[in-house]
Order: structure tokens, then C-alpha cells, then sequence
């Protein structure tokens, strides 16, 4: 990569995120850009937000490769036999889940969240959750409790053993729910290097060194565009995804990128270009509420677009966007 294009990178992500806290760039496995501003080190953790739900489905790929659960299109009321379920909740499934269609999003508690009537039916309709990622902890807390993950009785030592601790992740804190078991949408605390593990596990197709955390395809139909969002994203597993790609000039000729991300409130971002073998990770405090929406995450893309991308290649000349 072109050094003095990811130094121009560097100095122009603060002037146009002045609440940005760090900005890495990563490729082919090795940290090409790594930048901290308003006091903060490679060592400080934050608040990822909603990076926690792409965490959280990570995990639950890795019931499906263990073989705890058979697959995404489980019912939620098989997995939760103990709790009471609104009927038309009761073809709920873990897709559903995964991709807001759940139609309920109101409680953070569990037992109140599935005795809650849909306002849609499961399956049909977009409508963004913060509680709903909570069934996937309380399911994956259940089954640690039925003692399949070995060691591990709760979700917090499951994660650990099968997917924090392979990956070297070291989580400062995990904010808990109304019954003790840890949130789906959001709650975890790490460095933005911890968060760049989870995108390169993503970007290795659920690959750590030599073992395969994922099952094979995971990643892949994870990072689906299933659901439509706005005109620039839609949405895979817990996982953004783009709808628009760029051609971008490599040493190798024209590239057609798309790419996808997790995204967290406040600006925590990280973007997997897999086409050019590269992470772009992010963490901020964007609290001004006329930056702090969806369209955060489409400004740090094309801050990539615009300053990562033509690190790649000699030129300067910015990516043509494809109509």
C-alpha cells in the first residue's frame, strides 16, 4: 500500500469525524495504519454498540459448527421450551432473528419479549431491534447451562472458550439483562484491535489459524444482502451489507468491491472489503444527534472509498462508484 496515501488517511479521518477515537487499517493479516486521537491507545477499551450483535451471531455460527443447534432456521420456542410464547410468535426462527424480522422489539426481558404480540408476523417485515439479539444470548446461555459446551455454564464462558479466547479478545465488560444473562444488541467493551479479530475471522471465511471456528458457507450466507434497507445498505445476519459496490483500481487490474460491516451507535465500524483482503476498523463518540443515525456508517464507507482505496495503488485518483 502507498504510505503516503494512508498518511493523508490518517490526517483527514479527524477533520471529518472530530469525535473518531481510532482508525486501523489492516492488510493481508498485517496493520498498515493505526492511529489514536482525544487520548485514547491501542490499549483503551470502549463501548462497541451494536459491533455486539454481529459478536453474538458470530457465536451463534459456532453452535451450528459444534453442532448444539441444527441451524438458522430453528424455532426460537423449541430452543426456549421454558418460556410462554405468543402464538403468532410461535414459527419464530432464528433467521428471523437474525435479520430483524422478528416483528417484536419493546422489552429487553425475554419472557415479556415473546409473550409479546408481533407487529408483524416473524419473517416479514425489517423493523431494527435492540432486544430481540437478547433471545440468541438467553438460547446460547441455555445451552451452556444443559452442559454442551463442555466447562463453560453460561453464555460469558461459552464465548470465552469458543470464540474470545481463540481469537485473543480481550472483553472488558459485557452489560447484563434483566435476568442476568448477558445483552444481544449491545454491552460488549474492547479495543478496536479486538474488534478487528472478529473482522478478520470474518474475512478468513470463519477461519483462526488452523481451525474452523464457522461452518463452512457461514460467512458467506451471514453476509447475504437477505433484507433492504436504504438505497446504500442492506442486511445480512446482524451484519450490514452493501448494496452499492466500487470499482477500484489495484496493482492487479479493476476490482468490483462491495463489502459489508458491523456497525455500532456513536461510529464503531468495521468494514470487511474481502475482494482487496482488507479490514478498515473505526471506534468514535459521535454524540451530536445529526450524525449519531444510519447514515454514519455510509459517511465511514466513503471515507474509505475516498482515502483507504486509492492507498492501494500508486495513483491518487479516487474509485469510480458503480450505478
Amino acid at each position: 500500500m502507498d504510505s503516503a496515501a494512508l498518511k493523508e488517511a490518517e490526517q483527514i479521518y479527524p477533520r471529518l469525524f472530530p469525535s473518531g477515537y481510532s482508525l486501523l487499517v489492516i492488510r493481508h493479516g498485517y496493520i498498515v495504519s493505526e492511529s489514536y486521537f482525544h487520548g485514547q491507545t491501542a490499549e483503551t477499551p470502549n463501548h462497541v454498540y451494536s459491533v455486539t450483535k454481529t459478536f453474538v451471531a458470530t457465536l451463534l455460527g459456532i453452535a451450528v459448527q459444534q453442532g448444539w443447534i441444527e441451524g438458522v432456521h430453528h424455532r426460537v420456542a423449541d430452543l426456549l421450551p421454558e418460556y410462554s410464547v405468543h402464538p403468532k410468535l410461535a414459527a419464530l426462527t432464528l433467521e428471523d432473528v437474525l435479520t430483524h424480522r422478528s416483528g417484536v422489539r419493546n422489552f429487553a426481558d425475554v419472557s415479556l419479549l415473546l409473550k409479546e404480540e408481533p407487529q408483524s408476523p416473524p419473517g416479514t417485515a425489517f423493523e431494527y431491534s435492540n432486544y430481540a439479539p437478547n433471545l440468541l444470548t438467553a438460547i446460547l446461555d441455555r445451552l451452556a447451562k444443559q452442559g454442551v459446551a463442555g466447562a463453560a455454564s453460561d453464555v460469558p464462558a461459552l464465548a470465552q472458550e469458543y470464540l474470545f479466547g481463540p481469537l485473543g479478545i480481550h472483553v472488558t465488560e459485557w452489560t447484563k439483562g434483566p435476568h442476568g444473562v448477558p445483552e444481544g444488541g449491545n454491552g460488549l467493551h474492547m479495543t478496536t484491535r479486538d474488534m478487528a479479530r472478529l473482522g478478520y475471522l470474518l474475512l478468513r471465511e470463519g477461519r483462526w489459524e488452523d481451525k474452523q471456528l464457522l461452518p463452512p458457507g457461514w460467512v458467506r450466507a451471514a453476509t447475504e444482502r437477505r433484507v433492504e434497507f436504504d438505497r446504500e445498505k442492506g442486511y445480512g445476519y446482524l451484519n450490514w451489507v452493501r448494496k452499492r459496490s466500487d470499482i477500484v483500481k489495484t496493482a492487479q487490474g479493476n476490482q468490483n468491491v462491495q463489502g459489508y460491516f458491523a456497525y455500532g451507535h456513536r461510529g464503531q465500524f468495521i468494514g470487511v472489503y474481502p475482494e482487496l483482503d482488507l479490514l478498515v476498523v473505526t471506534t468514535a463518540d459521535a454524540t451530536d444527534a445529526t450524525r449519531d443515525t444510519f447514515f454514519v456508517p455510509d459517511l465511514l464507507h466513503d471515507f474509505v472509498r475516498r482515502f483507504v482505496f486509492p492507498a492501494l495503488i500508486p495513483s491518487h485518483s479516487p474509485p469510480v462508484e458503480k450505478k
